[in-house]
Parts: structure tokens; C-alpha cells; sequence
């Protein structure tokens, strides 16, 4: 029962369902999800491996609690992950991107994921894959934060046949400045644990 217990207490924390440094009790959530504490403990300690949450000796699990440094840094980690892919990407025709449904986390998520895999380079999968879900919990607060958030998403993703022009340089820069320079805001939201 690991991964089904693993890939809905991750799926939470993705969506933000408990706020900025939320105590995680191994014996309530494996009552709330109706499984053994075993499953729930293994899939918390795993979730500490991913950095997705913090294990505080004596203290538990919690949710983690960026301060704006933490998150301009990942920010700026995220976007050091998808230059370096840019620069790297494989000779020949890039892979045809597919457009995704889903909310705007979601859609951010597989945009920069299809940008990097163009790299071929499993270590920058990796990276921005766990970037990704780090920055999860606050890519549910963009839209309210950022006016006009899905723009800039969507500017992108109509460059994405156009491999590395400048031009998708430019808006991949656009979109981490912007959440670089909201940051504050994004915190705030983050931490009344609900989707604004």
C-alpha cells in the first residue's frame, strides 16, 4: 500500500492542503486515509528524501517553511535547471510539445518538464521534477497573486517548436522574474494553507 498512500499524502502537498509549517501525524493521517501508520510513515520519510517536507527530530513531519529567500532561491534554482536544459538540448528535431489540460500548477509543471527533456540528461529530469514539486504548493496562489499568470505560461508554450530563440528565452525569463518579484505575496498565500 506504499505508493497509493504515498501518491495522495504527495498530491496534497502539491495542492497545498496544509499550510507552511503544518505538523504531519503519521497516526491521524493514517486514520484520515484508512490504511495502517506503517504505508504512512515510509511515504513520509520518503517525502523528507524528496525535500517535499522536514523531518524535526522529536518534533515529527511538518511542511516546510520558506522564507523568501528559500523561495527566490528555488525559484531561481528552477530556472538554472531550465537554461541549463536550453543549452544542452540534443541536436535534431525536438520533440513535438503536447499541450496539457489542467490547472495552471499543473500545466506549469509539465511545460518546464517537456522543456528540459529535451535535454536528454536524466540528472535535470530529476532536478526539475523535484523542483517542481517543491514549488507546487505555491504555484496554486499565481493566478491570484499574478495578474495574468496563465499568459505567461501560454507564451511559452507556443514557443516551444521554436526550440531556443531567443524569444523563449525571453518569456522563460519573464515568468521566473515575475514569481521572483512576487514572492512575498506567494508566502503569504501559502501559508493560510487554502487555495486562493
Amino acid at each position: 500500500m506504499l505508493e497509493p498512500t504515498y501518491d495522495t499524502l504527495r498530491r496534497r502537498l502539491l495542492m497545498g492542503a496544509w499550510p507552511a509549517g503544518q505538523r504531519l501525524e503519521a497516526a491521524r493521517l493514517a486514520a484520515d486515509l484508512g490504511v495502517s501508520i506503517t504505508p504512512v510513515r515510509d511515504s513520509l520519510n520518503r517525502l523528507t528524501g524528496e525535500r517535499l517536507i522536514v523531518s524535526q527530530p522529536g518534533d515529527g513531519f511538518h511542511v516546510p517553511r520558506l522564507d523568501e529567500a528559500g523561495l527566490r532561491g528555488l525559484l531561481d534554482w528552477h530556472h538554472a535547471i531550465v537554461t541549463m536544459a536550453l543549452g544542452r538540448e540534443r541536436a535534431g528535431r525536438p520533440d513535438e510539445f503536447q499541450l496539457t489540460g489542467g490547472d495552471l500548477p499543473e500545466r506549469s509543471a509539465h511545460l518546464f518538464a517537456s522543456l528540459v527533456a529535451r535535454a536528454r540528461d536524466e540528472e535535470l529530469d530529476w532536478a526539475i521534477e523535484n523542483a517542481a514539486a517543491r514549488l507546487g504548493r505555491f504555484r496554486h496562489h499565481e493566478a491570484a497573486v499574478l495578474a495574468e499568470a496563465d499568459k505567461d505560461v501560454g507564451a511559452i508554450e507556443r514557443m516551444m517548436d521554436e526550440a531556443d530563440s531567443p524569444g523563449l528565452r525571453a518569456a522563460i525569463d519573464y515568468h521566473h522574474d515575475r514569481r521572483r518579484s512576487a514572492v512575498d505575496q506567494l508566502i503569504a498565500a501559502s501559508r493560510g494553507g487554502q487555495i486562493i
